[in-house]
């Protein structure tokens, strides 16, 4: 009984292996199919949407934006120490005054009482030389006589009389007249420090003192801005700086306050943002309605451009090609890019009745195999 059970044991085994080995190589065959299926298979068909290209003449608008700044601005600084005086009107943030108007004074008698004193020295040192003046050197002692007659501590002082002779001249020199003479030239002249007038028609944009505050030489008094003499600071594309000219006029607007002006084109700046790739352009605009730090925007009307495709700026690859559509695939074909703005770019290279993709296509390559399913003609 034994032996029977053993052989039946040894029987179940061999067919079982061989059962394993026959189901192996069904398994290795399919999985041979799938794979050769797999390899063979066809690349996935997209469906695009394109379109005919016509070359034409057109011409656009360049829009700009930027912040208005002060053509005419400075800074006041006192050049003497004093307490401040006020003038005619408040030294106040927005105050406007004239060319020419006295804006402050500055108390200047100590200064006053400085340059009389000098003065009156020059006038005892002449005084102590006309008996020398009026032996030693007759032909000139009336015109120093009529000097000193004349002379006022209280009023500019005159020009010294001129020497006739080498001696005249060589004893006066020796006296320190002219030195004298040029010390209080210089204290007159620095009198004149302590008023200061508005150089040019200019509002007080900013006031750092008020009236009865000690200056100090140096201090700084406040700013001045001319009410009505601004420009317009942009940045400008390098794809369209090219339609830019000195003297061309610019149309700008402020959408906060819904006014317009008429802007010119003043000056370039030689800096390109490395950013950006802009350069900036100042357009001078005169209006008493501006205020520094304003932004504005505005238009200018290019020249026409000859011979251009208008297509959606999104369509444009690495700034320098467009995929074309040709025997029902995708190649890359290289243009010329003359204006690009917001949404829109103006290209050349591109024959007449060429099929450009008229759409994005993600994960798109040179070679792709698409069909059109809808022709957009121009």
């Amino acid at each position: 009984m034994k032996k029977v059970i053993r052989k039946l044991s040894v029987i179940a085994g061999i067919i079982i292996l061989f059962g394993g080995i026959y189901l192996s190589s069904k398994i290795g065959k399919s999985n041979d199919e799938v794979g050769k299926k797999t390899i063979t298979a066809e690349p996935k068909l997209n469906y695009v949407y394109s379109k005919k290209v016509l070359n034409e003449s057109l011409s656009s608008q360049v829009i700009i934006s930027g912040k208005v700044i002060a053509r005419q601005k400075i800074d006041l600084y006192s050049e003497v120490a004093g307490n401040l005086n006020k003038a005619g009107k408040e030294f106040r943030e927005g105050v406007l005054f004239k060319a020419g108007e006295l804006m402050l004074t500055i108390d200047d008698t100590e200064a006053q009482l400085e340059l009389q004193a000098a003065k009156s020295q020059l006038y005892s040192s002449i005084i102590a030389l006309l008996p020398d003046l009026e032996s030693d050197y007759k032909d000139n002692f009336d015109s120093w006589k009529t000097y000193i007659d004349a002379f006022d501590i209280h009023k500019p002082i005159t020009a010294l009389p001129k020497s006739t002779d080498r001696r005249e001249k060589l004893f006066i020199g020796a006296k320190n007249l002219e030195n004298q003479y040029i010390n209080i030239k210089r204290q007159e002249f620095r009198l004149t420090k302590y008023k200061i007038y508005a150089p040019f028609d200019a509002v007080l944009s900013n006031a750092s003192t008020y009236e009865g505050a000690l200056v100090r030489n140096g201090q700084k008094l406040g700013e001045l801005t001319h009410p009505s003499r601004y420009e317009l600071e942009a940045s400008v594309s390098l794809y369209d700086i090219q339609f830019f000219r000195k003297g061309n006029k610019v149309a700008l607007y402020s959408e906060a306050t819904n006014s317009e002006w008429s802007g010119t084109v003043a000056r370039f700046g030689k800096t390109i943002d490395d950013k950006t790739q802009s350069q900036k352009v100042f357009i001078t605009v005169n209006s008493s309605k501006l205020n520094e730090g304003m932004f504005l925007n505005g238009q200018i009307n290019t020249k026409s451009i000859e011979n251009i495709v208008q297509l959606p700026r999104k369509f444009l690859i690495n700034n320098s090609s467009v995929y074309i559509i040709k025997n029902n695939k995708l190649l890359l074909k290289p243009v010329q890019v003359i204006k690009v703005n917001n949404n829109e770019m103006y290209i050349r290279g591109l024959e007449d009745g060429t099929e450009v993709l008229f759409q994005t296509l993600l994960g798109a390559y040179e070679n792709m195999p698409v069909e059109v399913i809808n022709n957009q003609d121009s």
